[in-house]
């Protein structure tokens, strides 16, 4: 989830939006035909290496046919949008959450190809447009919900299954602090921790109708202000880790691994880290809970997903690349890396120590699964507001009204953008 923004990226998605783009980053020679990849995964991760151990496969297997891995950057959402508007996109692009809502007009319909019947039903409200296209090839999908240190809970009595409203939240964290335990970890150092607190949290903020009306370009400060204040009463409690304004993502992740801290509001791939500093670690999931209504999780297209520039040059030998990838054999290498459910039948989730509350929530429970608020309901680059906002309320330099505000007038000229 996270997102990088900037002002000239504003103009480059309007211009996204009008018209696909003739392609002419493919190549071939000597017919060879070379294939290029943005991955957006970053060097030395186990996702590109899962993904170079693919294209070295298929190559052995193509001899006609090289398949250029392009390694993510810090960018990469401003990356593809530069790409498309600069009428030169990679014939195969990892489409980070954006496969139908931004990139529709750009990919390659895929729903026809033979392994489409294979998307499980989780992913129909994710990938699927109201007449059944979809656009990318989904390696896993994501739940997320709160993740929790189980050792830490243990300790202060807390059982996470009888956490289902935003009260009881509050009555473990004062457990947490009273005993020495940091109760939630964030990092200003970029848009994800803060951004995914706002994005898991503010579906339960609205009812139906208010969600309409949000959809239909009507903010109402006052619904958002419920986020807000919040998330400021944490802060002015002194839940978050106290080097708030210094932490990296590595040191928040340390005091997890280090039965410090109990709660995070990130997708269960970011225990990755935690677990590199301390493979013991017992970690678990729960659903968000609510202001309206029941407890959920939010779920939506991961980073894992690929899809194929409609105006490839070497669309077929894309095609014929993500054809390969979707064989469950080679799928299950990515689903492997992932920290997630398949989004494809026949391969088996990878959700290690999170398997059994994953399936105790979703499987059993059937708790109820919701789209990632920003992609649903907000226009394209409210993300990174969303995190800053937060950050404003974690470091007291925004009140509960002010971060409202912020958002309100990030929302109006967005979408003002969006609907012109």
């Amino acid at each position: 989830m996270n997102k990088i923004k900037t002002v000239a990226a504003v103009g480059i998605c309007c211009a996204m939006a009008i018209t696909p783009l003739a392609a002419c980053g493919s190549s071939s020679s000597g017919g060879k035909k070379t294939v290029e990849f943005m991955t957006m995964q970053s060097t030395g991760t186990a996702q590109l290496k899962a993904l170079q151990g693919l294209g070295k496969k298929f190559e052995a297997k193509n001899p006609d046919i090289t398949i250029k891995m392009v390694p993510g950057t810090n960018n990469n959402e401003n990356d593809i949008k530069v790409r498309l508007a600069g009428h030169n996109p990679p014939d195969i692009w990892n489409t980070h959450g954006w496969s139908r809502d931004r990139y529709a007009n750009f990919l390659e319909p895929l729903q026809n190809r033979s392994w489409a019947k294979r998307l499980k039903p989780i992913g129909d409200d994710v990938f699927k447009t109201k007449d059944g296209k979809f656009y990318a090839l989904p390696a896993d999908i994501q739940v997320s919900g709160i993740m929790y240190n189980q050792t830490v809970l243990d300790a202060v009595g807390v059982d996470p299954k009888s956490i289902d409203t935003w009260d009881a939240f509050e009555q473990a964290c004062t457990k947490l602090k009273a005993a020495g335990y940091t109760p939630l970890i964030s990092s200003n150092k970029d848009a994800g921790p803060n951004g995914d607190i706002a994005d898991y949290m503010l579906p339960g903020m609205y009812d139906e109708n208010q969600l309409k009306d949000l959809s239909n370009g009507k903010f109402d400060t006052a619904i958002y202000e419920k986020y807000t204040s919040r998330v400021a009463k944490w802060a002015k409690d002194g839940w978050f880790n106290v080097d708030y304004t210094s932490a990296s993502q590595d040191d928040i992740s340390r005091l997890m691994a280090q039965d410090k801290a109990g709660f995070s509001f990130r997708a269960n791939g970011s225990s990755q880290l935690i677990q590199s500093y301390n493979p013991g670690v017992k970690l678990g999931m729960m659903p968000v809970p609510a202001e309206v209504g029941k407890p959920y999780f939010s779920t939506g297209e991961d980073t894992l997903t690929f899809g194929v520039s409609k105006t490839s040059k070497n669309k077929d030998a894309a095609l014929k690349f993500i054809d390969f990838m979707a064989e469950p054999e080679n799928l299950q290498k990515l689903v492997d890396v992932s920290m997630n459910d398949s989004a494809l039948t026949g391969v088996k989730s990878a959700l290690g120590q999170f398997e059994p509350t994953y399936n105790y929530w979703v499987n059993e429970k059937k708790t109820k699964l919701v789209p990632f608020f920003d992609r649903k309901y907000l226009p394209n680059g409210m993300y990174n507001t969303l995190a800053k906002s937060t950050d404003g309320l974690l470091t007291g330099q925004l009140t509960a009204r002010d971060a409202a505000d912020q958002v309100k007038t990030s929302f109006n000229g967005l979408y003002g953008q969006k609907s012109s």
